[in-house]
C-alpha cells in the first residue's frame, strides 16, 4: 500500500476485526446479578440467564429469583440500557 498515490486516489484502511467485535459484545454475562431500573419494567433484581442481539441492541433474559437455578423463577427480556450490575 505504500508508494506514490495519484491525484484522486485514496486507500481504504481495514478496521481491525477486534474493534468491530468489541462493540458487539454485551455488557453482561450469564449469571451476572443485575438490577432493572426502568419506569416501563419497574425496579427489581435478578440474574442474567440469556442474551440476544436484536434490532441493533442487546436484550437480556432476567430470572427473578434469589437462586437463578430454581424452576419457579419469573423470566423477562429486558434491554441492556435498563440494567445495572450489582454485587
Amino acid at each position: 500500500m505504500g508508494g506514490v498515490r495519484k491525484r484522486g486516489e485514496f486507500a481504504l484502511r481495514p478496521l481491525p476485526i477486534f474493534s468491530i467485535l468489541g462493540t458487539m459484545q454485551p455488557r453482561f454475562s450469564e449469571l451476572d446479578k443485575v438490577r432493572v431500573v426502568s419506569e416501563q419494567f419497574g425496579e427489581f433484581g435478578g440474574y442474567v440467564i440469556g442474551s440476544q442481539f436484536r434490532d441493533g441492541r442487546w436484550i437480556h433474559k432476567i430470572s427473578i429469583s434469589e437462586d437463578p437455578k430454581k424452576p419457579e423463577s419469573f423470566d423477562n427480556w429486558i434491554p441492556e440500557e435498563c440494567l445495572e450490575l450489582t454485587r
